[in-house]
């Protein structure tokens, strides 16, 4: 219990004490979790517990970003069988009453969703020379504040989305996945109205103090991870080699989708997405084009009459080297799906939809050619 809620049974003690045939017959309290669960989305699930004394009506000012229809009350956890939900000056109030007397106190829960309370995840990759096996890599979470003042409360950075393109009336379980994923007992479980949630992984930063208005920054983790450079011209779409760190997740935790941002000798060097990456995997994060190797694609188009084929393409695929070491270079093109009968010079790996896959070697100050060919009805 926190010590606003001893502070409510010193008052009602005394209002008892004070008063025993008015018996405090009304209390007012302003609704702080004591627990938040936070999503990606700007959406979070509180859970707030007090302690009051027994015989009071109950008046509950609630956040004004409120999902009213998710509320669950309970006293003593049983759910409260009747309450009311108002507006008053711009304000959310709940109310209920309360029959009979007595001088035990009695535990009221809360619980419900509501907006303005979110986090994005934020990596820094830090890269050594080319030849580096390993990088730095940092994770932070960036928790927005634009509810409500936080004091000290227990939060969980809930890698997935509420759906609020959806009506929020799915019953709230945890369910096998959740638990597959990392789930915490925390003692309580809803079974209240909420939204349909897709949830990847849970993470547990501790406690949060937060005032309304915040970005609060807390690191989740900090790990040197193995890594390889790939070097990859898609020549059906770039007109540059593209470079890409393979970063194999070796921490603890999986790595919710991002932005990554890179640094080079200290300086900033360019950012990209990465893909969700469960812990054992790897990740892709480009960190910009390579500037001192040209790359062209040609393709000459011929109409034929043969039996079968009316069209020829032909393709050309050259890559110059400028720099001062040779490269190796994952080189794919995509040409049209119904091709048929190939003809390679340098035979690739052809994937589905006739993507094609080769890996070539740049000397410097050379240029290497791809050449094929195909046909189509």
């Amino acid at each position: 219990m926190r010590n606003r809620q001893l502070l409510w049974v010193l008052v009602g003690a005394l209002l008892l004490a004070a008063w025993p045939m008015q018996a405090a017959e009304s209390v007012s309290y302003v609704s702080q979790p004591d627990e938040v669960y936070i999503f990606l989305n700007d959406i979070a699930f509180a859970h707030d517990t007090i302690t009051l004394p027994t015989g009071v009506d109950v008046q509950v000012f609630l956040p004004q970003q409120i999902f009213v229809n998710t509320l669950v009350v309970r006293e003593n956890g049983e759910r409260v069988s009747t309450y009311r939900v108002r507006q008053q000056n711009g304000q959310v109030i709940l109310e209920w009453s309360q029959v009979g007397n007595g001088e035990d106190l009695r535990e009221i829960t809360l619980e419900y969703l509501f907006s303005g309370l979110g986090w994005t995840p934020r990596y820094d990759m830090w890269l050594g020379d080319t030849a580096a096996t390993t990088v730095d890599f940092d994770f932070f979470a960036e928790i927005r504040d634009s509810a409500l003042d936080l004091d000290a409360v227990t939060a969980h950075l809930i890698a997935g989305r509420v759906d609020t393109t959806q009506q929020v009336d799915t019953l709230s379980r945890i369910t096998a996945n959740q638990y597959i994923a990392g789930y915490e007992e925390t003692g309580t479980t809803s079974t209240g109205e909420v939204g349909a949630a897709t949830i990847q992984y849970i993470y547990e930063p501790g406690t949060l103090t937060a005032a309304q208005g915040d970005l609060v920054y807390v690191q989740l983790a900090h790990n040197t991870l193995p890594a390889r450079r790939v070097l990859l011209w898609n020549a059906s779409a770039d007109q540059q080699v593209s470079s890409i760190y393979k970063v194999r997740n070796n921490s603890d935790l999986p790595l919710t989708e991002g932005i990554v941002r890179s640094y080079q000798n200290g300086i900033f060097i360019g950012s990209d997405f990465i893909e969700i990456t469960p812990i054992g995997s790897e990740g892709s994060v480009t960190v910009g084009k390579l500037q001192d190797v040209r790359v062209k694609r040609g393709e000459n188009v011929t109409t034929i009459q043969e039996i079968f084929f009316d069209t020829l393409y032909q393709v050309e695929l050259s890559l110059e080297n400028f720099g001062p070491d040779a490269l190796e270079i994952e080189v794919v093109d995509a040409p049209r799906r119904d091709g048929e009968a190939f003809a390679f010079a340098t035979t690739p790996d052809q994937e589905a939809d006739n993507l094609l896959h080769w890996t070539v070697t740049v000397p410097p100050g050379e240029t290497v050619t791809i050449t094929y060919e195909y046909k189509t009805r």
